[in-house]
């Protein structure tokens, strides 16, 4: 990952897991994966922590054992599908228990889950715990992808109105695509 960051995730959610599910993204018209580039996992993972989403106690657990990338882009597609096609997700929340059960967490004093391994299961361990919570308290029923056409994006919906991952980026290009069109067809 560049040293700018900033321009590499097109929406930075309060949630880790939505966070994993964008790692993915259109750039210069090309299909970004961002877990595939070099140090991918460990820039994705200094990237959640300076942005306060995870805390160094929990960086330095999970980088304690590898991250097998291969696994966590499976973890991330899967969801990914789930999402976007709506399809019932009863059987797919009972295998994000397994996750934690394999790898049990313990809290901090801040209650922030610290996993007891490292690497690719605490990982696992701490985006199932994270989606659980979610599902549990009704967010995946208000995750959107964004329609803005070369955006991967998702988001977090609280208003039932709302269309794009980021008005200033996604809706103001949409609507100027659509206004050009337009223009054109007059």
């Amino acid at each position: 990952m560049t040293s700018n960051n900033e321009n590499y995730y097109s929406y930075v959610s309060d949630y880790l897991f939505i966070n994993f599910l964008n790692t993915i993204n259109i750039k210069k018209i090309a299909v970004t994966d961002f877990l595939e580039e070099e140090n991918g996992i460990e820039d994705w993972l200094s990237f959640m922590r300076n942005h306060g989403i995870l805390n160094l106690q929990q960086v330095e657990q999970l980088e304690k054992s590898s991250i097998d990338v291969k696994k966590m882009k499976d973890f991330r597609d899967q969801w990914r599908n789930y999402f976007e096609e709506s399809e019932e997700l009863q059987n797919a929340i009972e295998s994000l228990a397994m996750y934690t059960k394999q790898t049990p967490l313990y809290f901090d004093l801040s209650l922030k889950p610290i996993p007891s391994k490292g690497g690719t299961e605490g990982l696992l361990a701490m985006l199932s715990f994270e989606m659980l919570q979610a599902s549990q308290s009704g967010i995946f029923k208000k995750l959107k992808k964004c329609d803005n056409s070369v955006c991967y994006a998702f988001f977090i919906d609280t208003s039932g109105k709302r269309k794009w991952c980021s008005m200033e980026v996604c809706g103001n290009r949409e609507k100027a695509r659509r206004h050009y069109a337009k223009k054109l067809s007059s």
